[in-house]
């Protein structure tokens, strides 16, 4: 079972979680949907959703709900200028909201903290 799953249909975004996890040695895996998600959530570190993505939301109200993934760490991320977004993510229990930028920039970070190395 993999430290870190995603929700991200973004092929972008996609990509650079993939590429800096096999640079670090770090083992992800992709979700198609929410309930995906929350399946592979259970024994995972770190879940990472788009929060751009209407499933994404979904995907946070469903982990909170699952007594197993309810405490699982999680990263949304969206663009800097949706506030209500990440105001909606915060209130359904996401616990680091990230403008897509910064999300980009901290990515290494966020998967090494995942991963037990810093």
């Amino acid at each position: 079972m993999a430290g870190v799953v995603y929700l991200v249909r973004d092929l972008v975004f996609g990509s650079k979680i993939g590429e800096a996890a096999a640079h670090l040695g770090v083992e992800v895996a992709g979700a198609r949907d929410a309930e995906g998600l929350v399946r592979m959530a259970r024994g995972a570190r770190l879940v990472i959703v788009d929060l751009r993505d209407a499933d994404g939301m979904r995907a946070l109200e469903l982990l909170a709900k699952d007594p197993e993934t309810s405490g699982v760490e999680s990263v949304g991320f969206v663009g800097h200028e949706r506030l209500d977004v990440m105001e909606t993510a915060r209130a359904l229990g996401c616990g680091t909201v990230l403008a897509k930028g910064a999300f980009a920039t901290g990515l290494p970070a966020l998967l090494r903290r995942a991963a037990g190395v810093d």
